[in-house]
C-alpha cells in the first residue's frame, strides 16, 4: 500500500476529494459534489500565483465547473475514454457517473501507457478541447484504454497556450511523484514516451515546443518540476524535434 505521507501531491489530493463511492445492486457509482473543495487545482493556483490564471481560463464557481465537465463528457468523441454519466443535478451541484475500475495513471506506468496518454492528450487538443487540470491522477488505465475521470476545467476553444499548460501540468505531477518516491532513473524514458506520443502527429501543435521553452512557461517549469528533474525536462524539450523526426 502506498504511503501517501511521502507525497504532498497525494496528500493534497486526498484531503480535497470531491467524490464518494455509491454501491447499488452490486454496481459502483461515483457521486461528485461540485460545491465542495475544488481539488488539487487549488494547490496549483496557489503555487503559481497569477501566472496560471493568465495562461488558462480557470473557473472556480461550482456551476461553471459542473457545466464544463458535463459538456466535455457528452460532446467529445475522440481523445480519452470517458465514464458514462447517469445523473446531473444542477440544483444540488452533483453528478453521478460510472466508476472506472482500473489503475490510476502515474510515474510507474509502463512506457506504452505514457505514450498513449501523450497521444490521447494530443487528440484532445487537435479537436479543440483543453483540460486545464491534467494532473496524472485524473487518468485511469484499463488495458490499452486510457480514461479521463475529471474534466471540470475543460474548454472547447483552441489556444496553443492552453495546450502548453496541459502538457506542463501533466509532466510536473509525474515529475513530483517520481522525485518524492526516488524513482527518477526512468524519468528520461518517461518524458521520451510522453513527448513522442504528443508530438509525433506534427501539425500546429509543434508550436507547443517553442512556447514551453520560453517566458512564463520556462519560469513555471522551474516552479513546478523539482531540481534536477527540471534540467532533464529542459533537455528533453530540446531533443524532442529529433525524437519526433526519428
Amino acid at each position: 500500500m502506498e504511503n501517501t505521507l511521502l507525497s504532498p501531491v497525494r496528500v493534497l489530493d486526498y484531503f480535497s476529494k470531491q467524490t464518494r463511492l455509491l454501491f447499488i445492486n452490486e454496481r459502483s457509482y461515483v457521486v461528485k459534489d461540485y460545491a465542495s473543495e475544488v481539488g488539487l487545482l487549488k494547490w496549483y493556483l496557489i503555487v503559481t500565483s497569477n501566472l496560471a490564471v493568465r495562461i488558462y481560463p480557470f473557473k472556480l464557481n461550482p456551476v461553471d465547473r459542473l457545466s464544463r465537465e458535463v459538456e466535455f463528457m457528452y460532446k467529445t468523441d475522440r481523445c480519452f475514454q470517458k465514464p458514462e454519466i447517469f445523473l446531473v443535478d444542477y440544483k444540488r451541484l452533483k453528478l453521478v457517473r460510472e466508476f472506472v475500475r482500473g489503475t490510476v495513471y502515474g510515474f510507474n506506468a509502463p512506457p506504452g501507457v505514457h505514450y498513449l496518454i501523450g497521444k490521447n492528450l494530443r487528440e484532445c487538443h487537435e479537436n479543440g478541447w483543453f483540460l486545464g487540470d491534467t494532473k496524472a491522477s485524473n487518468f485511469v488505465v484499463i488495458g490499452d484504454k486510457t480514461y479521463i475521470v475529471d474534466a471540470e476545467q475543460a474548454v472547447n476553444e483552441f489556444n496553443i497556450r492552453y495546450a502548453a499548460w496541459d502538457l506542463l501540468v501533466l509532466i510536473s505531477t509525474l515529475s513530483m511523484e517520481g522525485y518524492l518516491r526516488v524513482l527518477t532513473n526512468n524519468y528520461p524514458r518517461i518524458l521520451d514516451e510522453l513527448l513522442r506520443g504528443y508530438f509525433e502527429g506534427g501539425g500546429r501543435l509543434l508550436e507547443v515546443l517553442k512556447i514551453l521553452k520560453e517566458g512564463e512557461f520556462k519560469l513555471l517549469s522551474y516552479i513546478l518540476i523539482p531540481f534536477p528533474l527540471n534540467i532533464v525536462y529542459a533537455k528533453k524539450l530540446e531533443e524532442a524535434e529529433s525524437l519526433i523526426s526519428g
